[in-house]
């Protein structure tokens, strides 16, 4: 059904980026923020979302990193996609307004959201192929 070939992952993670930067289009981005509006505008211009852009239980303010795949959509009808990822942003702020995200994080805790952002690809990826 898809070409892991023409589908496009956006990540803020390096584990992900350095893992299928090989395999497939990577958009690496410095933060979640810079991710959701990256995934927006591929959305706007004739992509669907192949992942969830808030996967996984942790609320946007909790975790640093973010990952999600498009794939190019053709002609058909993405609305649902566009309100989504318009939504996830909303959200998005309105986490950041309540209590923002920290700074940095200890490396061991960056390291386990960075193993949990990864998974939720490693295990789309297989179905995308």
């Amino acid at each position: 059904m898809w070409e892991l070939e023409k589908a496009i992952l956006v990540t803020n993670n390096d584990r992900v980026y350095e893992k299928y930067k090989d395999q497939m289009k990577v958009i690496f981005l410095d933060g979640y923020k810079d991710v959701l509006i990256k995934v927006r505008d591929l959305v706007y211009d004739k992509h669907v979302l192949l992942t969830h852009p808030q996967a996984s239980s942790l609320k946007p303010n909790q975790t640093p990193y973010r990952s999600v795949v498009v794939y190019p959509k053709g002609e058909e009808d993405n609305i649902k996609d566009i309100m989504l990822i318009d939504k996830c942003i909303q959200v998005y702020q309105e986490w950041q307004d309540i209590a923002p995200s920290p700074k940095s994080y200890q490396e061991k805790v960056a390291n386990d959201f960075k193993t949990i952002d990864l998974s939720v690809i490693d295990n789309i990826i297989p179905r995308i192929s």
